[in-house]
């Protein structure tokens, strides 16, 4: 098997030569404004890695929960709320995470029955507002309802990850 070069010839060299004069020219011509800092929001892998970590301690011990690769994500409006659907089975224990960005984003996690009934969860809080948790063991098998609600200690819209584990 033999590999031939590629030729580039004249118009090759040319395309070169124009495309380096061009870009020199560009980096001179640059404003030094373009040099401030820009505001990155987050990706939704780093706002999945964040409730990861909250999740990290209720992953181990005698009675672990099990960390499902599902996730549902979104954006919420201060002072709004957003609905999840999910599937959740009797005797099971489920543990929902729910991470923001904004430190200062306080968000709620509730849950409700296919009526519309809240039904009983253990909430935990974090040193940050813009994370928190529920754990719940539903007597039904059936379709519930993850609320996610914003309070308006912020005054943009948030993305939100949530993530889940079983047991």
């Amino acid at each position: 098997m033999t590999f031939e070069r590629p030729r580039t010839g004249f118009a090759g060299l040319l395309l070169a030569v124009l495309l380096g004069g061009a870009l020199s020219l560009r980096a001179q011509d640059r404003d030094p404004a373009d040099d401030a800092p820009v505001e990155v929001a987050p990706s939704l892998d780093e706002l999945k890695l964040v409730a990861q970590q909250a999740a990290i301690p209720h992953l181990g011990g005698g009675n672990p929960f099990i960390l499902r690769e599902s996730t549902w994500s979104g954006t919420v409006e201060p002072g709004k709320t957003r609905l999840i659907q999910v599937q959740l089975f009797k005797r099971n224990d489920y543990h929902f995470w729910i991470a923001m960005p904004d430190r200062k984003a306080a968000v709620n996690l509730n849950l409700y029955n296919g009526k519309g009934e809240l039904l009983e969860a253990k909430s935990l809080r974090y040193e940050s507002p813009n994370i928190a948790s529920l754990i719940t063991s539903p007597t039904e098998t059936g379709v519930y309802y993850l609320r996610i609600s914003l309070q308006t200690t912020v005054g943009k819209a948030q993305p939100w990850t949530v993530i889940y584990a079983y047991r």
